[in-house]
């Protein structure tokens, strides 16, 4: 059974709010707010609600805006979104042992967490000036000799 993941890359005056992860998997690494939808929830409420529970962040589900989706074959499907936050105002949460802003050319890109994050990450920086994103697709599957290919679409 696949799951489905929702993140958030949320941004204020042209920095990017990352959060250092306090738990497993991938202890100390970097990545935006993002987790596991929860029964009840649309994708944009639960990208809203990990941003809270994450950096406590608040924000508005009806202004995220759908940035990325990522087919983790077998593993997970992932809706990434954006949202250009009203004040810089931010606070760890229990998942998170540091959160901060930072410009895109300071973002720890050997330190993030999973490729994901760096793809959601490159996708949002280059569509920062963009009114309305191109939605980026990206396949990640198992080739028949245990391999992993990534397929744009």
């Amino acid at each position: 059974q696949q799951e489905s993941v929702v993140g958030a890359i949320a941004t204020y005056q042209d920095k990017v709010l990352l959060c250092q992860r306090d738990i497993e998997p991938c202890k100390g690494k970097w990545g935006y707010c993002q987790g596991f939808l929860e029964l009840g929830e649309t994708s944009r409420q639960g990208a809203a609600r990990e941003t809270w529970e994450e950096a406590g962040v608040t924000v508005d589900p009806s202004k995220l805006e759908l940035l990325a989706i990522y087919n983790l074959a077998g593993m997970q499907v992932q809706l990434i979104y954006r949202v250009e936050l009203e004040n810089d105002t931010f606070e760890a949460g229990h998942e998170s042992s540091d959160v901060k802003f930072v410009s895109w050319d300071e973002i720890p890109w050997d330190e993030l967490a999973f490729a994901t994050v760096e793809w959601g990450l490159r996708h949002a920086c280059e569509m920062k000036d963009v009114a309305t994103p191109a939605i980026q697709e990206r396949t990640k599957l198992i080739t028949e000799d245990g391999k992993w290919e990534v397929e744009e679409g």
